[in-house]
């Protein structure tokens, strides 16, 4: 199974352009970056990179797999986002009042002996 993680360093290879911008960016050592490109293409079971001596950059599939991979993302911070409204929608009191009344009616405009 994909993880998170994996998608958010596809991504950063994209933005940066090499592994070790990348992994500079990600706080990570490149060759864990490496590995973890690596594992991506195995997960995915097709190449996303081409490599040559010393460089390695996104091939059209790869490209494809970042355009998922920005969908992804944008889907998992919008599923936070609204899981954690929601919790907060559940745990909230809504306390209604009339004016010029204060909330626990120490105004003397709202004392009746007065």
């Amino acid at each position: 199974m994909i993880e998170i993680g994996q998608v958010e360093q596809l991504l950063a290879v994209s933005k940066y352009g090499t592994l070790s911008k990348a992994a500079e960016a990600l706080h990570i050592s490149q060759p864990a970056l490496s590995r973890a490109m690596q594992k991506l293409e195995e997960e995915l079971q097709v190449p996303i990179f081409d490599r040559e001596k010393n460089r390695i950059t996104l091939n059209a599939t790869g490209k494809v797999a970042v355009d998922y991979a920005q969908k992804v993302l944008f889907s998992a911070n919008d599923m936070i986002a609204r899981v954690r409204e929601y919790n907060r929608m559940t745990h909230t009191i809504s306390i209604g009042a009339c004016a010029p009344c204060t909330f626990m009616g120490f105004s003397t405009l709202c004392r009746k002996d007065i």
